[in-house]
């Protein structure tokens, strides 16, 4: 049993991020399942990016091209994701049933462009969902104060929503509020609850890196220690006399461990947070590193001299830090995204599908 297998096993459930069609058309993503436990994905501007970069997507491009389809670098985009979604989302779907709406999706952002309006927001998200056409769709949304009612309209509605870039506990009791009113709405409709679940995703490094280095006197981090409080809490909710009005079959605002960008080599120390009930989503080259290891890390956050650091030497974020971080990755989102824009574009205007990396050779 490797080391991903026994995440699985002790209740953890992993997730990859980043993906491009071939790997999931070629039976890897079925053999990731299988060996791996793997149970979820997601589809992102940069893995999307580098594959079309190559010559992955250009049959695609000619059918585009061919049949009088392409009509901008965005309706191409959006042919090209609508249908990795499908396929993946048909690879996952025996997953999403085994584990009753659990695990099984396939996640994808919204266009970063389209989150400074909530009309526009709902809208994409509602045009990408109708499209897809899958119930094991996941919608990535930011859980700023600008889509918090975004992400409440669209729970009401029964779609899937990842409320993401959430750093603070303040922020996941917001969108907890936000799922439980789309889960009474679900009732008042005399719908299931178990229509339009919710995530919340918790970027682990992106709060170490841009907050401060390990806590003193111990090898745990800002961000794991956070992570547990956050963990605290969400087991608390769950006790709560709130959540027991709900009906039964009401899943919990689970949390995702977003434990992307971070180096390989570093990643073992943040497998530390694991916790059952939970997500860990990795990317690729951690995924590939880990599937040989066998065993769990020795050191747990779980210790007394952890939690004596955690109260004494740790402060909550203010509302400035959290701003300025969700606006960092804002603007991360919106450059990976304007560059993938772009190498569609240039897929576009050169009509014959060669490497990207020729493009420096263009006139």
């Amino acid at each position: 049993m490797n080391l991903l297998q026994s995440l699985r096993h002790s209740g953890q459930s992993i997730w990859l991020d980043g993906f491009e069609r071939s790997w999931v058309s070629s039976d890897q993503l079925q053999q990731s399942i299988e060996d791996d436990g793997l149970r979820g994905i997601r589809s992102n501007f940069k893995a999307l990016n580098l594959a079309i970069q190559g010559h992955a997507y250009d049959r695609d491009f000619n059918t585009l091209v061919q049949q009088g389809m392409s009509r901008s670098a965005r309706s191409d985009y959006e042919y090209l994701l609508v249908r990795d979604l499908q396929l993946a989302a048909d690879r996952l779907k025996q997953v999403h049933a085994h584990t009753q709406g659990q695990d099984g999706y396939v996640q994808v952002d919204l266009p970063p462009d389209t989150l400074f309006e909530a009309e526009t927001a709902i809208a994409t998200a509602q045009k990408i969902w109708r499209a897809v056409g899958w119930s094991n769709l996941l919608l990535r949304i930011p859980a700023t104060r600008l889509m918090l009612p975004v992400i409440e309209q669209l729970l009401k509605e029964g779609v899937n929503v990842n409320a993401t870039l959430v750093f603070s506990l303040n922020v996941y009791n917001q969108v907890f509020d936000r799922y439980f009113r789309g889960l009474e709405k679900q009732i008042q409709l005399g719908k299931s609850v178990s229509n339009g679940v919710c995530f919340v995703s918790f970027a682990i490094y992106r709060l170490d890196a841009a907050i401060n280095p390990l806590i003193a006197h111990s090898e745990t981090s800002f961000g794991m220690m956070q992570s547990r409080l956050l963990y605290e809490h969400y087991q608390m909710l769950y006790q709560s006399e709130r959540w027991r009005s709900l009906h039964k079959g009401a899943k919990p605002l689970r949390l995702v461990w977003d434990c992307t960008d971070i180096p390989p080599e570093s990643a073992w120390q943040y497998f530390q947070i694991a916790t059952p009930e939970t997500v860990m989503m990795l990317e690729p080259s951690t995924l590939e590193r880990y599937r040989k290891v066998s065993l769990l890390p020795t050191r747990l956050i779980d210790d007394e001299s952890d939690e004596q650091i955690l109260t004494s030497e740790t402060e909550t974020l203010s509302d400035e830090q959290i701003d300025q971080l969700v606006n960092e990755e804002m603007a991360r989102s919106l450059n990976a995204f304007q560059q993938l824009l772009d190498t569609i574009e240039y897929k576009r205007r050169r009509g014959i599908w060669l490497p990207i990396a020729s493009m420096v050779n263009c006139p």
